[in-house]
């Protein structure tokens, strides 16, 4: 008797405890946020807004058409200006969709610390959702203009930083988690790369532009298209891909490559009591095209492109390293590779790094070999 009663009691028990629909969401009653963006106000109000992904209803039988609306609203914190859009959207955003993340210009010259605690603690916000300064523009212009061949700019914005990076090798994805991780670790500066409005026939439209530079929690400058190719040699998030144009060694015109492969080693050691960086690039390089009419896949000629090839990586990397100490921003992490090679050494000169680091000499080592020439081994002859 005794084993029925407490048998039906536990099931009363098991019954209230266990889960159930009451926090129930139907889809219909929910919004995809596509993007975030973020930047401060004059009067140093946080100012968000939100890419929205709505679907239109169109003709039977056909598919739905993506739609986009751009929301903004203002707080005293993310959090109250992410409560204030609530007041003008029907539906329950789903924050956790965001796949970029934007930071308008003012805000990163500022202080990120209003900030980056929001994105470090919601369990909501993607830690691979990349991240992008909006250069001479608000986040919510930049989601506002057009990105070509789709309806919802924010979904393209990693698509086209990842294009950027295998056509044209300058600008590198960076995401939410991976800026939070230099922003906490002594001896790294993080870097964003920057996405600006241009103007066209049918409205602005986005385009990548520079990268910012970060010291500490404040934007302290940019590296230019040369310098930001010089930084993806140096720090590449894939080792394949890009462009590089030279002077010819002999006579007028200029030479294009396509890395088909590159590998990059910093090493610090000491010197005289000094910090030196040997940095080592080897690179295999695709013959693309060439201006004129010389003969340049010859065997002796083969070996002054790439000598010319290597110069020019060089220079490309010497004009990054250069504008980082000039800044005083370690996106090169060279604080970081002193560390792991001697940290016993790093413990002495941490606290007087930020005097050091402008004065760290670079060693700067590069190697070319022009690989392949595409369907033609031999130059264009004209008649």
């Amino acid at each position: 008797m005794y084993r029925h009663i407490i048998a039906v009691l536990l099931i009363l028990i098991l019954t209230m405890i266990c889960g159930g629909c009451w926090n129930l969401v139907e889809v219909n009653d929910t919004a995809i946020v596509a993007g975030m963006g973020v930047d401060v106000l004059d009067d140093e109000q946080i100012h968000l807004s939100v890419q929205v992904e709505t679907a239109s209803t169109i003709a039977e039988g056909e598919p739905l058409k993506p739609e986009t609306v751009v929301l903004t609203g203002t707080g005293r914190t993310i959090t109250e200006a992410a409560r204030n859009i609530t007041l003008i959207m029907p539906r329950i955003p789903l924050w956790s969709h965001a796949g970029s993340l934007v930071i308008g210009e003012q805000l990163a010259r500022s202080d990120l610390a209003r900030i980056i605690d929001f994105f470090a603690r919601n369990r909501n916000v993607r830690m691979d959702s990349t991240m992008l300064v909006a250069k001479n523009a608000r986040p919510d212009q930049v989601f506002s203009a057009q990105n070509p061949l789709t309806g919802c700019s924010a979904r393209r914005l990693e698509d086209m930083l990842a294009f950027a990076e295998i056509n044209r090798g300058n600008y590198v994805s960076v995401s939410i988690a991976e800026f939070i991780f230099k922003l906490s670790t002594p001896g790294i500066d993080p870097t964003l790369p920057m996405l600006t409005t241009v103007v066209s026939d049918s409205g602005p439209i986005l385009k990548l532009h520079e990268t910012a530079v970060f010291r500490e929690r404040r934007m302290v400058g940019v590296l230019n298209e040369r310098e930001s190719r010089g930084f993806r040699w140096l720090y590449p998030v894939k080792n394949v891909g890009g462009l590089l144009v030279v002077d010819m060694p002999q006579g007028k015109g200029r030479v294009a490559f396509e890395p088909a492969k590159f590998t990059c080693r910093q090493t610090p050691r000491f010197q005289n009591g000094r910090v030196v960086m040997n940095i080592e690039i080897n690179a295999m390089l695709n013959f693309y095209e060439q201006q004129g009419d010389n003969k340049l896949i010859g065997l002796y000629q083969r070996q002054d492109l790439e000598i010319a090839a290597a110069r020019e990586i060089r220079k490309e990397v010497r004009a990054c390293i250069d504008k980082a100490q000039s800044l005083n921003s370690d996106i090169m992490g060279w604080g970081q590779m002193v560390y792991r090679h001697h940290p016993s050494q790093w413990e002495k000169i941490q606290g007087n790094w930020g005097q050091l680091y402008p004065q760290v000499k670079a060693d700067i080592k590069v190697t070319c070999r022009v690989d392949r020439t595409n369907l033609s081994a031999h130059s264009f002859e004209f008649r």
